[in-house]
């Protein structure tokens, strides 16, 4: 049997609703998380010898871009966010994105101690 997601839901906060706003806390998270990494990645690469240990980031940051890339793409979440509705699928991706962005900033204090 499947689960369809009513106008009437949407307007009195019900699963549609909670769907939605699910995704915006995730999409909020991916925004903050990536300002996260910005920082923490450019500290860790302001000590000597630290690289960029993934080839696509690296090109990006050798020229500057990638706070200019990672704003768009969050903007761009954050426009999909209200319409069409967000399916199920959608939320758990942003949720896994969220996760990754985390444990990517986690990851990037932990080489800092270990440098710094």
């Amino acid at each position: 049997m499947q689960s369809t997601i009513e106008p009437a839901d949407v307007l009195a906060g019900g699963p549609g609703e909670r769907l939605r706003a699910s995704t915006g806390v995730a999409v909020a998270y991916i925004a903050l998380l990536n300002l996260a990494d910005i920082i923490t990645t450019n500290a860790v690469l302001a000590h000597t010898g630290a690289l960029e240990s993934n080839p696509l980031a690296a090109a990006l940051l050798s020229g500057a871009r990638v706070g200019l890339i990672k704003a768009g793409v969050v903007l761009l979440l954050v426009l999909r966010v209200p319409r069409p509705m967000p399916t199920i699928a959608f939320n758990a991706v942003m949720w896994f994105v969220a996760g990754f962005y985390f444990l990517t900033a986690l990851n990037n204090l932990f080489v800092l101690r270990r440098v710094g």
